[in-house]
């Protein structure tokens, strides 16, 4: 049974990564999928790989740039996408750079794409997530992509910490907002541990980096070393978890965080 029939989802950085498991698992499951992206030649490369298994449209922007998310809004209603059921706010960037040698133009990239970039689809998206939940029998439903940095301290990265930190008590706080007013929209954030991703290929090449004695094979079995289950976690196994999130399966949670780590913040 698929589980997101006659639904509508936009889904931010959708074309690699996790971003485009979850496209294309959301199609798969009956979704519409409106997935962005700030390169369009990876946008238009996945278009073709998302449609194999079901419907999706590609739209291209930078999630931290207010006009862009405007044009956005300007193609939802020439498409007359008035009503949309789940947003998953997935774009995000890691520097993995010693806190020493991080410029000001680092840290506002990175602040801009990962915390502002969440703000703008929450603030731009509620109304049309407000009108798909009054006018169905399930709730709207947001998912953001937190990190398991943003629940403990990261080795390599502080500030991808405290980017991820700002997304984990702003979901929590966007709950009681919610709820406060009566909106019929769940919010829940999902903490990925190490994954087998470009993103997770960067945290390899910055702790050789931070550690230049180690090899690239010494940096990879480090991931798995401070992984109980033994190895790292695929992107599917992430987007399984938000789809579980997006579903009705997940219908009495809002606020909540998924940890899907392989164990590694149980330690």
């Amino acid at each position: 049974m698929k589980k997101l029939n006659n639904k509508i989802a936009i889904i931010t950085g959708g074309a690699k990564g996790i971003g485009l498991e979850v496209s294309r698992l959301f199609v798969q499951n009956g979704a519409l999928v409106i997935y962005t992206d700030k390169n369009k030649k990876n946008g238009e490369k996945s278009l073709k790989e998302i449609n194999k298994y079901g419907n999706a449209i590609f739209f291209q922007m930078d999630v931290s740039k207010e006009l862009d998310w405007k044009s956005f809004l300007k193609f939802l209603k020439v498409q007359k996408f008035n009503k949309i059921n789940i947003l998953v706010n997935n774009a995000g960037i890691y520097l993995g750079k010693d806190i020493l040698k991080v410029t000001s133009k680092d840290f506002t990239e990175l602040i801009s794409i990962n915390l502002l970039g969440t703000f703008f689809g929450i603030k731009f998206i509620t109304p049309h997530l407000k009108r798909a939940g009054e006018f169905s029998n399930s709730m709207s439903s947001i998912i953001n992509l937190s990190s398991i940095a943003g629940l403990v301290g990261s080795r390599l990265d502080p500030l991808y910490s405290m980017s991820k930190g700002g997304i984990t008590t702003f979901t929590k706080s966007m709950a009681i907002y919610y709820g406060n007013r009566k909106y019929p929209i769940r919010i829940n954030q999902i903490h990925p541990g190490i994954i087998e991703t470009d993103m997770g290929k960067q945290v390899e090449d910055s702790r050789i980096i931070q550690n230049p004695n180690m090899s690239k094979k010494q940096s990879y079995n480090e991931g798995i070393k401070q992984t109980p289950i033994g190895r790292l976690g695929s992107p599917n196994e992430i987007a399984q978890g938000i789809l579980y999130l997006a579903s009705n399966d997940s219908s009495f949670m809002t606020g909540s965080s998924l940890v899907v780590d392989g164990g590694l913040t149980a330690q």
